[in-house]
């Protein structure tokens, strides 16, 4: 088969979505000498995939703006290209595609948590989104409860959706090297002791629900980790800067912006606890590569979540602040839950990885493609 798969969208700076579909195309590139690959970029070929320059052919498309790229140039390349099949790992494919597609829909927050997202962003998603479940020979999605919540949503047609779960990039491991802790910690003015999240700054990651609960336990005295938190800015992140403000935080709460994994396996090593308060997630990887670097992890008790973590986090209602309190501070202070949290983490994360999520997606294409 020639088989595509749509890139456009990783020259923005790297998050969960981007992450997947990079490590998902390397590890098919590697692993599949049978079958020919085609990969869009816009502006230029990502600085990942140099190491395997000759196993795929490119085409870079001159547009960065996701808008014009997908919808006004995506739907004749797949003819000129003579694929049998087009993949779109992160945004939905284009309202038109001249060949048998498919679409990694990593969750349903379009539907069910539409007031998360921005107006532009929602409509995109929930028009095109709504097109490809109809036209699209296959779904993926990465946990049975977003399978579960797709089916909810759109009846027989969720039984074109597979789960396939995300695998566990190798850089995440237990890392103890003080010279890298050095640098990372003077290049961010890091605390000595913190509590850590990786998310975009949006409603939600439930960033305000998590400085309302550092502010508890900084008002009960006798805590003395700080908070970080790591990612860039998406979107209504004003409320999170006022909210720490007005909590009196300044000094306690570092906002790093956005790491590159090299300092992010050191933040993970580096932290005392690991707090991902999400309100809704399809997969949550931040979760998993927490606990691949040894970091107890607090999370949300809500689908994707529970099913990612299984009994390697404290689970707690993300809005429920005082509970999530109370579980940062048992993560941080209780030292046989730390010892059990870890290393149920570092077994968990043996669940997770690329070179079978690549061979269970090439079977998933191959029946998409021999379907009628």
């Amino acid at each position: 088969m020639r088989v595509g798969i749509d890139l456009t969208a990783v020259w923005r700076p790297i998050t969960g979505l981007e992450t997947v579909a990079i490590e998902m195309t390397r590890a098919m590139l590697r692993m599949d000498r049978k079958n020919k690959y085609v990969l869009f970029f816009s502006g230029k070929v990502h600085p990942s995939f140099a190491d395997l320059a000759g196993t795929f052919e490119e085409v870079v498309l001159p547009l960065q703006n996701e808008v014009l790229c997908k919808n006004v140039l995506m739907p004749f390349l797949p003819a000129i290209s003579r694929l049998d099949f087009l993949h779109f790992p992160v945004f939905p494919p284009p309202w038109r595609c001249a060949c048998p597609h498919g679409w990694t829909m990593p969750d349903a927050t379009p539907w069910l948590f539409p007031e998360t997202m921005k107006a532009k962003s929602r409509f995109y998603f929930k028009f095109l989104g709504q097109l490809a479940m109809r036209r699209s020979r296959m779904i993926i999605t990465d946990t049975h409860a977003s399978k579960n919540d797709l089916r909810a949503l759109f009846g027989s047609q969720a039984e074109k959706v597979r789960v396939i779960y995300p695998g566990m990039r190798t850089i995440f491991r237990r890392h103890r090297d003080s010279d890298t802790f050095d640098r990372v910690r003077t290049k961010y003015s890091l605390p000595p002791e913190f509590l850590l999240c990786v998310a975009t700054l949006e409603p939600r990651k439930n960033l305000l629900g998590l400085i309302r609960s550092f502010a508890m336990l900084k008002a009960e005295g006798n805590f003395s980790p700080s908070l970080v938190i790591a990612g860039r800015k998406g979107w209504l992140y004003e409320r999170i800067f006022s909210e720490v403000s007005s909590s009196g935080l300044t000094d306690a709460v570092t906002f790093t912006g956005y790491v590159p994994d090299e300092d992010l396996l050191a933040l993970y090593n580096m932290a005392r606890v690991f707090v991902y308060p999400s309100l809704y997630e399809g997969f949550g990887l931040p979760c998993v590569e927490a606990m691949a670097s040894g970091c107890p992890v607090v999370t949300s008790n809500r689908g994707a979540l529970l099913e990612v973590t299984g009994n390697a986090a404290l689970h707690v209602e993300p809005e429920d602040v005082k509970s999530l309190a109370e579980a940062i501070r048992r993560a941080s202070e209780d030292g046989p839950l730390r010892e059990k949290l870890i290393r149920d983490g570092l077994e968990r994360c043996r669940l997770f990885s690329w070179e079978s999520y690549a061979g269970e997606m090439l079977g998933v294409i191959g029946e998409a493609v021999r379907r009628v």
